[in-house]
């Protein structure tokens, strides 16, 4: 069947990464890399956050605390925080690639996210017909629960949907419900393989 919806993860396809950030503060500290960005992936209070069990701040000193235990490093939570932040900064081209989309396709938003992140209020909305947000449904990416949202909200079986997202263990639940999917790496790659599933043109070499 033709793919008639397109779903976008946010952090890491719509937006940067907040990795280089992270690391960063981190190396300011002298704490080795990925110090931090362990616990945005993978860690419990993370996925706490992320389904809107506990609030933003509490994440954040829960991280302070555990790092200052560990490595007996006092870390500036509103640093922390602003390290974090650089992960909402949006990618224009990725965006462009959204409108394109949309001009052929339903298109959403599917993402892990935080109750309290600022990128709401300037966020394009109007590009997705849909919004699956974690802290909103209770659910995350990889729960099969979120995929099931996401096409309960799109209206379509899952042979009609293709999915991109950076984390490739988000990406096997989405195709055991039928969705094609697509492991993102850069605007080029991920334009390249729309083109491929005949969603918009094939770019020009």
């Amino acid at each position: 069947m033709p793919i008639t919806a397109v779903a976008f993860d946010f952090g890491g396809v719509l937006a940067r990464s907040p990795g280089a950030a992270l690391d960063a503060y981190a190396a300011d500290l002298g704490l080795p890399g990925g110090t931090f960005l362990g616990y945005f992936r993978g860690d419990e209070q993370m996925a706490a956050l992320e389904t809107g069990r506990i609030s933003g701040r509490d994440f954040f000193k829960y991280v302070c605390i555990e790092v200052q235990s560990r490595h007996d490093v006092r870390v500036d939570i509103r640093a922390l925080a602003r390290a974090a932040a650089a992960g909402e900064v949006l990618d224009p081209s990725m965006l462009e690639l959204v409108r394109e989309v949309g001009e052929h396709c339903a298109t959403a938003l599917l993402t892990n996210n935080v109750r309290e992140a600022g990128w709401r209020a300037t966020f394009p909305f109007e590009l997705f017909d849909v919004v699956v947000d974690s802290s909103e449904v209770g659910a995350r990416k990889p729960d099969p629960a979120i995929y099931r949202t996401l096409l309960d909200r799109l209206d379509r079986p899952g042979s009609e949907v293709a999915f991109i997202d950076d984390f490739a263990e988000n990406l096997p639940p989405a195709a055991a419900l039928g969705l094609s999917t697509i492991a993102f790496v850069d605007e080029p790659q991920c334009r390249a393989a729309l083109a491929g599933l005949g969603i918009v043109a094939v770019p020009v070499t």
